[in-house]
Parts: C-alpha cells; sequence; structure tokens
C-alpha cells in the first residue's frame, strides 16, 4: 500500500517522476531516482524521518502514506484539508454518532 500511496501523492501534486520527487527532496539526481524507485517497488523500506521528509514533500500527512486501505487514506486526505477547528467539530460529530450506534 506504501508504495501506492507515494505514487498517489505524486499524481496529486503533479510530480511526474521518481527523480524529480527525489531532487524536490534535497537529494541528487541518481540518489534521489534510485531511492524513490526503491520505495515505490517496496524493495526497501523507509524510517520516520524518511516517511517525514516524504510526507512534507508531497505534502500529505504521514497517515495518509501508511493507511491500510483505500477509504482509510481518503479520509486522512480529506481531513487534512481542513482547518483545525473544523477536524474538532467533525470528531466530536463522528464520536457522538458512533455512540449512539452500541
Amino acid at each position: 500500500m506504501f508504495s501506492a500511496r507515494i505514487k498517489q501523492a505524486r499524481d496529486l501534486r503533479g510530480i511526474r517522476s521518481q527523480r524529480a520527487l527525489g531532487a524536490l527532496m534535497g537529494l541528487t539526481k541518481e540518489r534521489g531516482s534510485s531511492r524513490i524507485n526503491r520505495y515505490e517497488t517496496q524493495a526497501s523500506g523507509v524510517d520516520l524521518d524518511g516517511l517525514a521528509q516524504l510526507a512534507e514533500t508531497l505534502r500529505v500527512p504521514m497517515a495518509f502514506l501508511v493507511a491500510e486501505d483505500e477509504p482509510t487514506a481518503d479520509i486522512v486526505l480529506a481531513l487534512s484539508q481542513l482547518s483545525p477547528k473544523e477536524r474538532k467539530e467533525l470528531a466530536s460529530r463522528l464520536k457522538e454518532q458512533l455512540a449512539t450506534k452500541k
């Protein structure tokens, strides 16, 4: 899933190549392309610092990149576009709704 999320985020931000993403992360052409390729082909994992750098460069939450499924990723991305106040209000409404289902 992680590799698909990187590709999705690159598409979302109009970053056409792995090399371009690497360059935006401050990596050399060769190193950047190689590293992003390893992430996207799942040949290599990423540590938390690398995950944070990817998320910041792609302007997505880290949770989006590691979401366990597509609906969760979509929700995380949508939430990131809300203001803190809007997120808080939505969380309260959701908690109330879930509490009434019990």
